[in-house]
């Protein structure tokens, strides 16, 4: 049996494009392949490094410096850079105002940023520092408050940074630090307040349902040392009814006259008003002193919390009962309606016979007369008859 020879142009070109596929993979294995090494010939070599408190012959293992100071006196240390690279590097060296970031962590502020306090109070042997491949470095700085300065804690910090060129005019800076507790000596007052306290209720359309409670607020450090805090939430609805009650997460860390801002979500039951309370519970942070006494700060508000599904559902209820109850009384008046009418036929109709009975009596009263007056008349004139006939005889007789 012969094939059909139309199948054979298609086989070969099934055959072509499976060569191709096979040549154009072959390809860029190779291309990429020999490019590779050549990618990593001309990579940047990888700079690692630490900024830590310099050792010293009484506490080797300082994982920051903290220092107590009175107004006007000074007070000398040093840090030391590690250049754990292969390769030496250039480090620049910058004492700014310490600031808590918006995820709780501790920083410094960025290069160009102005300080406000600690930070100029800090002058650095030197700004930009060389080390060796495997080498440290020592450079010492001197910290100077100043008189009159505000009595507490005065954050601040050191950090070593590296540039890298990125190309096309873009660099990347990578900075690493060492935090600088200092307390300036004076008064100490540990304080915190609960300020724009706000809660907007949100409707559930679910009549089972509760509604949402969104609570926002912020915590500031109104008192001159870091405090963290313990934080409660309770919310309730008219008369302390349906109290919920939550645990915030607790704030790790807030400077002197820095806050944070909280904003929480409750489940609560719509009960015409919503309470909210905000607790806080100062705490010491780290291997702080702090010899003041801590008094809670609490923060409340209200709000309306209408429950406009519940209403309806009362109201269509209501009109349901009220329906039903009027729809009886209706039908009860109908029914006494046409039990009277019933009544009043009846009576009506007991009427008209007995005046009927009356017209048929009176009826065959005169009938009797009647006939009574006739059979009189007919007797007269049956008397008269006789009567004259007598005369008659005797008339004849004489």
């Amino acid at each position: 049996m012969q094939r059909p020879t139309h199948l054979f142009p298609r086989r070969r070109t099934v055959t072509a494009w499976l060569a191709l596929s096979l040549l154009l993979t072959f390809f860029l294995s190779t291309v990429f392949a020999s490019s590779a090494p050549a990618d990593t010939e001309d990579a940047a070599p990888t700079t690692v490094w630490s900024l830590t408190p310099a050792p010293q012959e009484d506490d080797e293992d300082r994982v920051s410096f903290r220092f107590d100071v009175p107004p006007g006196d000074s007070v000398e240390d040093a840090v030391e850079l590690t250049n754990f690279s292969a390769q030496e590097a250039t480090f620049t060296l910058q004492a700014a105002d310490g600031v808590v970031s918006e995820s709780g962590t501790f920083d410094i502020l960025r290069p160009g940023e102005e300080n406000e306090a600690a930070g100029q109070w800090i002058e650095l042997d030197q700004q930009e520092v060389t080390v060796p491949a495997d080498e440290s470095v020592t450079v010492p700085f001197t910290l100077t408050v100043p008189e009159n300065t505000t009595p507490g804690d005065q954050p601040a910090g050191i950090a070593a940074s590296v540039s890298t060129d990125e190309g096309d005019d873009v660099s990347m800076v990578s900075r690493v630090g060492a935090r600088i507790h200092l307390r300036v000596d004076g008064d100490i007052m540990p304080t915190l307040a609960v300020e724009d306290l706000d809660v907007q209720y949100s409707q559930n359309w679910n009549p089972f349902a509760p509604g949402t409670a969104t609570v926002s607020w912020t915590v500031r450090n109104t008192g001159n040392v870091r405090l963290g805090a313990q934080q409660a939430l309770s919310s309730s609805g008219l008369f302390g009814l349906a109290t919920v009650e939550e645990s915030v997460e607790p704030i790790r860390e807030i400077l002197p006259g820095g806050e944070a801002q909280l904003q929480v979500e409750q489940e609560v039951l719509p009960l015409f008003v919503l309470n909210s309370t905000v607790s806080l519970e100062p705490s010491v942070v780290g291997d702080d002193e702090v010899d003041a006494e801590l008094s809670t700060a609490t923060g409340g508000v209200t709000a309306a919390a209408i429950p406009i599904p519940q209403l309806i559902i009362v109201v269509l209820v209501g009109v349901l009962v009220w329906w039903l109850v009027t729809r009886k009384k209706r039908q009860s008046r109908k029914f006494d309606a046409a039990v009277a009418a019933a009544a009043a036929e009846r009576s009506t109709s007991s009427g008209d016979s007995d005046a009927e009975e009356d017209e048929s009596g009176n009826e065959s009263s005169s009938d009797d007369a009647e006939d009574t007056d006739h059979t009189g008349a007919a007797a007269k004139q049956r008397s008269g008859r006789r009567a004259g006939g007598s005369r008659a005889r005797r008339n004849g007789a004489d």
